[in-house]
């Protein structure tokens, strides 16, 4: 008997759908594996992340150890990021989730940080998040990445994110006013 006659056979079978998952995935990561030093950042294993993103779930992820995150609702959100990209600031990961976008800054950068409409979330609290190869307007879960995480990890600034985010809200409050 070979050795590879002693190993257990693979009985599982991938359907259509996990073998295209899989391969979205591994075209994401062309240069070998995704970022993911983030998610060492955050005090997350890796692997146990790299495993929970293969299955095809959300990976839990800490807040607040190598990152803090603002979420504000998905409009003022999606401005704030047009506002960044307008200004010509570097913009970090960004995450829809659902009806909100969430933020990675600095850590300790916003915990005096107020705004209508925006949350800083707490240390000990998390974000679900999918592989960074989901970006908008692929999603998984009914979560992507605006803008994913990149090997050279850079966070938003927490100024420009607090000036974006209020430039966002007056021009939203100006459209609904517009639309009256």
């Amino acid at each position: 008997m070979t050795t590879n006659e002693r190993l257990p056979q693979r009985t599982q079978t991938r359907t259509p759908q996990d073998r295209i998952r899989r391969a979205s995935i591994a075209d994401a990561a062309l240069n070998g594996m995704p970022p993911v030093d983030w998610v060492r950042m955050a005090g997350a294993s890796v692997r146990e992340t790299l495993t929970v993103w293969e299955s095809g779930e959300l990976a839990r992820l800490p807040v607040g150890i190598g990152w803090d995150v603002v979420r504000m609702p998905a409009p003022a959100g999606w401005k704030a990021v047009q506002q960044l990209q307008h200004l010509r600031v570097a913009v970090g990961p960004v995450l829809l989730a659902q009806d909100r976008v969430e933020f990675l800054l600095p850590v300790q950068s916003v915990e005096d940080w107020y705004l209508p409409e925006a949350r800083v979330l707490a240390r000990g609290e998390h974000i679900e998040a999918p592989h960074p190869a989901i970006v908008a307007p692929r999603t998984q879960h009914a979560h992507s990445w605006i803008v994913p995480p990149q090997v050279d990890l850079v966070l938003t600034d927490d100024a420009d994110l607090y000036a974006a985010h209020g430039s966002a809200l007056a021009i939203l409050e100006e459209a609904k006013d517009t639309a009256r």
